[in-house]
């Protein structure tokens, strides 16, 4: 019987049963009392927590119950399915599997069964169970992409090198742009196998077609510095650097070669690959979406390589983004100081500790790990902490340091110029301010929440009130569905006093970001001002409800009483005198 029915009918028969009793008197029948539950409704007890389990962040509860109900329940593989992935989300690799073969057994074919155990029998040496379960033909594109790279991993070990790159070739689109995973893992395979000269073919083309995959950069700049070409692998990890950004490990390669270090060439062995075939799609998946869904692949790559730590690094980022900042912790410290992302995991040990409300704990660990990693990752992300707890002091000495480093290596960042501007802002110091903030906007001139910013800030002052509006209109252009920049263009038409379009703007801002109680209360005035005075009542009543602030509820229980403070209106540029309540750029 369907479990949805058997609730529907239960409900039934105890209201009937509820009924009789009362109507009747009817003596109550102590044999329907029985010391186990029906198993359709023992099934569907552990189906409901399960899903209340997995809708709460709480995946080891949703995997226990899931589990509990796969024996009883009536359709028994789609609910093993289901405790497989709370299973993996939950880090639990050994109970994963072991539910994998239970959905195997009930006949699943889900992507995720077979890819789990793919990935046990690759690491038992099983090479037929793994190839049996890799058939490509069973697997949606995202997950055809790791089958594939999972199986040319173990051609190699079965067939050898040469089988391996055939296997890759042989399904090659001829779009560079669709192929360039592949590519990377057959240069990683011929480099695992020692053949330097096809490797380096392999990657060069890569690298023309402006194919930028970190691990094959990293591979590709080792073999380089290894032949005796560090020139060409420093410029390639700087080029690196600056259109990708940070990564722990193309970092500490180029300070390698910079030091003029022996660097050797990490030929991987199959089980190595394998995992980077499954974490390479799981990274850009990850930065594609905001669910959890990358964090079970990156257990089985994990499973495969406990040591690739960049994996450990996501994974607990994608722990954090759900708020599941203990379980992200733990993961975290699992990464040895030894690692090149062990900088960058003491940064996000204390973003976690911050997140659950322990900031003595976060700036105890912040402190600890600048006094030893020289990461700059690590120093980019404690200074936006130290900006987030007010420290904007201590905020601004670091990102000058990290500055002043970037600038011996001739690397300038935006985001650092406009992290510090911010920080100079909020502690007074506007004319340092500002030459942070232009030099930011000079090196990355249509970023929107940097015009935003600028252009916010300049409005507030009274100064460049054009460019000033002209930024903040292009930021609203190219962000379009951005609440809080639209809610910045509402608000410059305010404080200008061109309340109607104030008002069009802020209504189209809270439409995107309902909840949002500083847009709300924004809305509010604009309301007031345009002399609609009971809907700004009930903007303001609405935005107490939202939980604003303490210092904004107490704003707003006085406006309520006697309106908000007239603003003054600034007509020029030359009108500098006039200072109106301080703005918090968004």
């Amino acid at each position: 019987m369907n479990l949805f029915r058997f609730l529907a009918a239960s409900t039934v028969l105890a209201v009937s049963t509820a009924c009789a009793s009362m109507g009747g008197h009817s003596p109550f029948d102590s044999s329907l009392i029985k010391d186990a539950r029906p198993d359709e409704a023992k099934a569907y007890s552990d189906f409901l927590i399960a899903r209340f389990a997995a809708m709460t962040n709480d995946p080891q509860m949703a995997a226990e119950r899931y589990s509990s109900a796969i024996d009883t329940a009536p359709e028994k593989s789609g609910i093993a399915d289901r405790a497989l992935f709370a299973s993996l989300l939950s880090g639990e690799y050994q109970e994963g599997v072991r539910v994998a073969q239970r959905a195997n057994l009930l006949g699943s074919d889900a992507a995720l069964v077979r890819l789990t155990l793919a990935v046990d029998a690759l690491r038992r040496g099983r090479d037929a169970d793994a190839q049996t379960m890799l058939e490509q033909s069973r697997f949606g594109p995202f997950n055809r992409m790791i089958a594939r790279g999972l199986s040319a991993w173990r051609v190699v070990e079965s067939e050898g090198t040469g089988a391996a790159v055939r296997y890759l070739e042989d399904g090659l689109s001829g779009d560079p742009r669709l192929d360039s995973a592949a590519l990377y893992m057959m240069g990683l395979i011929e480099l695992s196998a020692g053949n330097d000269d096809q490797a380096l073919a392999v990657f060069e083309s890569l690298w023309e077609t402006g194919s930028r995959l970190a691990v094959g950069v990293e591979a590709h700049a080792q073999l380089l510095a290894y032949r005796g070409q560090r020139a060409e692998a420093l410029a390639m990890l700087s080029e690196f650097d600056r259109e990708i950004g940070h990564n722990a490990a193309i970092a500490r390669l180029h300070e390698a070669i910079e030091r003029g270090d022996k660097i050797k060439v990490r030929r991987l062995k199959p089980e190595e690959g394998a995992a980077l075939a499954i974490y390479v799609p799981a990274a850009a998946l990850m930065s594609q979406t905001d669910d959890d869904v990358s964090a079970v692949y990156f257990v089985l790559a994990l499973a495969l390589d406990p040591d690739l730590h960049v994996a450990r690094s996501l994974w607990a980022q994608s722990l954090a983004n759900a708020e599941r900042w203990e379980e992200a912790i733990s993961v975290l410290v699992r990464i040895p100081d030894s690692s090149a992302f062990y900088g960058t995991s003491r940064g996000q040990i204390a973003w976690a500790l911050h997140n659950s409300g322990r900031d003595q704990s976060a700036l105890a660990v912040a402190q600890d790990a600048l006094e030893n990693s020289s990461d700059r990752g690590l120093k980019v992300q404690i200074a936006d902490l130290y900006r987030t707890l007010g420290r904007q002091e201590a905020a601004d000495r670091l990102l000058t340091r990290t500055i002043s480093d970037d600038a011996r290596q001739g690397r300038e960042d935006w985001r650092l110029f406009f992290a510090r501007g911010a920080s100079r802002e909020s502690l007074g110091k506007w004319h340092q301010a500002e030459q942070d903030l232009l030099k930011a906007l000079a090196l990355q001139p249509d970023d929107p929440s940097l015009l935003n910013y600028v252009g916010y800030l300049y409005v507030d002052r009274g100064e460049n009130l054009d460019q000033a509006m002209n930024m903040i209109q292009r930021a609203a252009e190219q962000a379009p569905n951005s609440g809080h920049i639209i809610d910045s263009l509402g608000w410059a038409h305010y404080r200008l006093g061109n309340y109607d379009l104030a008002v069009e703007h802020l209504e189209r801002a809270v439409e995107l970001e309902p909840g949002d109680p500083v847009l709300n209360d924004h809305l509010g005035d604009a309301y007031w001002q345009a002399g609609r005075k009971l809907e700004a009542k009930f903007q303001w009543r609405r935005t107490l409800s939202l939980d604003p602030a303490a210092e904004q509820r107490d704003v707003i229980e006085a406006k309520l009483t006697a309106g908000p403070l007239e603003p003054v209106v600034k007509q020029a540029e030359s009108d500098k005198g006039s200072m109106l309540l301080p703005l918090q750029p968004r």
